[in-house]
């Protein structure tokens, strides 16, 4: 697949995530500039150890709040060709609104950061080119997650976002969604390790993703190759969601 990546700017949040890992692999062997931003500052230097001859820029930042966001887009150096947002919090809510700093953080950390940054970085994408968004969303919204109620409330947002906004910033920019299922990383460990083969048995393809399968459908939608995808939300879940 040509994918037209090369040397073009993509932003990544959660860049050193379960999935940001190797998505990040794969952007820079198709030689795109990347901007990196985590939350995590360990993790993110181990991805620059990692990188450091490459050039891209490294930005640690919580994106909490629109000021953040606006000084995180502003200190970007190239025009923007793409924004992948994977950053995000995944945490149970036993005890309902009782405990309402999970449902905060939910909503702030999966929704509101993936607003503002997207709307702080409009302004960044380059004119000359089709550029090309991608928020990620949740199986969980698909299905709605009974302990992770905010998590689903919030994911469900951003497939809201994705639908609005591709239409805002139609013809120029394309948005689309990715909802993954359950994929081995560090976030549905203990979910997996708790139902085990109950849960493989609701999986048409009976076993778990790997982040590589998540990662490379991004590239795909970041890519030339989806040049007339916009407002979608793919599922990449092993059939769990079949429409």
């Amino acid at each position: 697949m040509h994918t037209g990546l090369s040397g073009n700017t993509i932003v990544v949040t959660g860049a050193s995530g379960g999935i940001g890992t190797p998505l990040v692999k794969m952007l820079s062997d198709e030689n795109a500039f990347l901007v990196l931003i985590d939350s995590d500052k360990k993790s993110l230097s181990e991805l620059e150890k990692i990188y450091k001859n490459k050039g891209y820029e490294f930005i640690h930042s919580n994106l909490r709040g629109i000021e953040e966001c606006k000084k995180v887009s502003e200190s970007i150096s190239n025009p923007v060709y793409g924004f992948v947002h994977l950053a995000g919090v995944f945490e149970a809510d036993p005890e309902g609104a009782s405990n309402h700093l999970i449902w905060d953080n939910a909503i702030q950390d999966n929704l509101t950061n993936a607003y503002d940054m997207t709307d702080s970085l409009i302004t960044k994408f380059d004119k000359n080119e089709v550029g090309r968004i991608v928020l990620l969303t949740s199986l969980a919204y698909r299905r709605g997650a009974y302990e992770h109620v905010p998590y689903t409330a919030a994911k469900g947002g951003i497939t809201g976002l994705v639908r609005a906004f591709s239409k805002k910033f139609a013809p120029q920019i394309l948005v689309n969604g990715l909802s993954p299922g359950i994929i081995n990383t560090r976030m549905p460990q203990e979910i997996i390790k708790n139902r085990g083969q109950k849960l493989l048995d609701q999986i048409p393809l009976n076993r778990v993703g790997e982040p590589e399968e998540v990662a490379s459908v991004i590239v795909f939608l970041l890519s030339h190759a989806s040049s007339y995808i916009t407002g979608q939300v793919l599922n990449v879940d092993g059939g769990i969601i079949n429409s």
